[in-house]
């Protein structure tokens, strides 16, 4: 027989690593230098792992369309905030310097922007233009917000109030990134040339202005993980993707215009219609990193909560039933104790239950008109839940009835004839289990 390998053998290694033993020691000790370079990894990991699972290259794909429609709205309600405190010019120039790859592109969006914002404001018309001007943008951050949503797992999206303030504030914050950004360079080099102490420094501030772009994407990532995501997400979570993400970010960013050079024989074919499937490639692979963020700040926040999620995917039915009953037991006490309601990672991380379980059980239960979600006390602009039924009614019985019915039963077999005796054997088990627990008190177990 054949031996594997060195190769293999490496690969066979790293994957048992992987898979188990860095999930033997104890994530919850983060202590020491080595727990949080294990902790780390198992982020990385996490991220990776989900990015196949969650098809993060489809949802890419569909926000690159949804952002080739918004792309001149967008770039008209930036260019128009700017316009309106005199730095237009600032604020495209400043594109220019952080899209250097996309130059050709650029100067045709510009010429594009002009005519949108001069038809948008002009006569009978400026009514429409501006309502058509707003809920492109509006639609292109839905979509976002919808990805990045079911990558933290969270199927609620915001109310209208919430997503007017808080979809406002995105529209302003990046105008005034970019004017800051470039502000920023100016100043820094009129103070360079006006100053013989700042002269002497000049090359470690050429340095730091070099580093600019970096520090940008970093924070506009960063920003992006907190106010997107319908959930708290915290702030050191939001750094760390932010990080890897802009790194990312500026590391294709390089790539991407190296690599322009190589394709000059495909300019020459195609002309300028050259720079549209190139725009599109880069979009596809900017929207790929940051949904790759925003997997990475997830995984941060919930990794302690991660521990036996192949078994998650394999779980039983009486252990589902178990954590179901756990869960439904864990909200009737704190609502009868008259504290407040919990949120999936107050529960997740507490009682050590798998995020994904816990957030499958939560929605089945609120499914059953169960529980109803509420505004959390603890954690701002995140969902917790509260039982929606009278806790001092709820027995086991009369749970366990409801887990049994949940779900559909309308198909073809004939269970009145055919399949009549199997049917029945199966409601008289489900009986049988109902009445000796049906006295017994949810909260009071």
């Amino acid at each position: 027989m054949k031996k594997p390998g060195k190769i293999s053998t490496l690969f066979q290694t790293v994957f048992h690593f992987l898979t188990k033993e860095l999930w033997r020691t104890s994530v919850h000790q983060n202590e020491g230098l080595k727990d949080k370079m294990l902790n780390l990894l198992r982020t990385l990991y996490l991220a990776v792992r989900g990015f196949d699972a969650d098809r993060l290259s489809v949802r890419a794909s569909a926000l690159t369309y949804t952002t080739l429609l918004a792309v001149v709205p967008v770039a008209a309600i930036t260019i128009g905030i700017g316009r309106g405190f005199g730095f237009q010019s600032m604020i495209e120039k400043e594109l220019t310097n952080m899209l250097p790859g996309q130059t050709q592109l650029l100067e045709m969006l510009f010429k594009f922007v002009e005519k949108y914002l001069e038809v948008a404001q002009s006569g009978l018309v400026i009514g429409i233009g501006i309502v058509f001007l707003i809920a492109s943008v509006w639609t292109i951050l839905q979509s976002i917000e919808v990805a990045i949503n079911d990558i933290f797992q969270t199927k609620s999206t915001r109310g209208v109030a919430r997503q007017l303030s808080d979809y406002l504030s995105t529209m302003l914050l990046l105008p005034t990134l970019l004017v800051l950004s470039s502000g920023f360079s100016v100043y820094l080099k009129t103070a360079i040339a006006q100053t013989r102490l700042l002269e002497m420094l000049s090359p470690v501030l050429n340095t730091l202005m070099t580093l600019i772009p970096y520090f940008i994407s970093w924070l506009g990532f960063t920003l992006l993980y907190i106010i997107l995501p319908n959930t708290k997400v915290k702030f050191g979570n939001a750094v760390l993707a932010g990080f890897i993400a802009g790194f990312i970010f500026q590391a294709f960013q390089f790539l991407y215009i190296s690599g322009q050079i190589w394709v000059s024989r495909y300019n020459a074919i195609y002309g300028t219609f050259a720079a549209i499937p190139l725009f599109l490639l880069w979009l596809q692979f900017s929207w790929t990193i940051v949904l790759f963020g925003a997997e990475i700040a997830f995984a941060s926040q919930n990794v302690q909560n991660f521990y036996f999620e192949k078994e998650v995917k394999n779980v039983s039915h009486r252990y589902r039933y178990f954590i179901t009953i756990l869960v439904m037991n864990l909200l009737c006490k704190r609502l009868s104790e008259g504290k407040g309601a919990l949120t999936p990672n107050e529960i997740s991380s507490e009682y050590h239950i798998p995020i994904r379980l816990t957030n499958q059980v939560l929605n089945t239960l609120f499914e059953l008109q169960l529980i109803t979600k509420t505004d959390s006390f603890t954690v701002k602009h995140t969902a917790a839940y509260i039982p929606a039924v009278d806790i001092n009614t709820l027995t086991v019985g009369g749970l366990f009835s409801q887990l049994f019915e949940y779900g559909s039963e309308d198909f073809k077999l004939d269970i009145k004839s055919l399949h009549k005796n199997q049917w029945g054997a199966l409601l008289r088990v489900e009986k049988s289990l109902t009445t000796q627990v049906d006295d017994m008190l949810v909260k009071d177990l």
